[in-house]
């Protein structure tokens, strides 16, 4: 298990309200990291300088260095608790608004690339990876934050350097981060979701766009016509079908 650290304590006493607070060095994934802390049933927050294992969707390895925000939350999830899909795009909303609190110039806007990226200017600088075990949900996040440069095989990666122009104290973005989520899913959980689901389709960055969808099973080519209360997808297919996808791998056609 990767080694702990004493995290300053200023920090500690704003993160702490959030769930216990465990700072690493080096881990391999910080999701599993957090699920191997599910035996203790308190909710915790897991952030790592570095993971050597870091995972996207479909396991995809994910690029982070010392200049990346590298965390995850552990919930757990009581009846009537948002579905992973959901909370997967309810983080997003949340590390949109956290960006351009935490960024003085943050022009042009953050935006949801559903599934689970943000993106700015078209280039992708953060993503979410929501994951469930029986009543254990955790919510990775990783964020290119202060990178000046990108490695040339990711032509479509940014960092919030690069877009802005100015370095980001990764704590407060963190900080700004938990604020925002834990404020959306309260107002969820008191019925009050419709603003939420409102905001989260007005920064879909395919909104009324063609995409193209790739699932495990199949290949749709559609426009995108919403995102339900569930953080499902609704296409309007080429043939005129309604298709409601969970998940998939979208491509941007027009």
């Amino acid at each position: 298990m990767a080694e702990e650290q004493v995290i300053a304590s200023e920090l500690l006493a704003r993160l702490t309200r959030f769930g216990r607070v465990y700072l690493l060095d080096t881990v391999g994934s910080t999701n599993d990291y957090a699920f191997s802390l599910a035996g203790r049933k308190e909710p915790a927050v897991i952030v790592a300088r570095r993971q050597t294992k870091g995972r996207g969707r479909f396991r995809r390895r994910w690029f982070a260095d010392d200049d990346s925000l590298i965390f995850s939350l552990l919930l757990f999830a009581e009846p009537g608790f948002p579905q992973p899909a959901a909370v997967t795009q309810v983080a997003g909303l949340a590390l949109c608004r956290a960006i351009e609190s935490g960024v003085q110039t943050a022009k042009p806007s953050a935006m949801l690339r559903w599934p689970n990226d943000v993106v700015i200017n078209n280039k992708k600088v953060a993503g979410i990876l929501c994951e469930q075990r029986g009543t254990a949900l955790v919510v990775g996040v990783g964020v290119n934050v202060n990178q000046r440069q990108l490695p040339e095989n990711l032509p479509e990666a940014g960092s919030l350097f690069t877009v802005y122009g100015q370095a980001c104290d990764k704590m407060r973005l963190l900080d700004l981060f938990l604020e925002e989520f834990f404020q959306l899913l309260t107002q969820m959980r008191r019925g009050n979701s419709q603003p939420v689901w409102e905001e989260i389709r007005q920064r879909s960055a395919i909104m009324n766009h063609r995409v193209e969808v790739k699932t495990l099973l199949r290949r749709h080519l559609g426009t995108v016509i919403d995102i339900d209360d569930e953080g499902r997808i609704v296409l309007r297919s080429d043939s005129g079908r309604l298709v409601v996808l969970n998940s998939g791998q979208v491509r941007q056609l027009r």
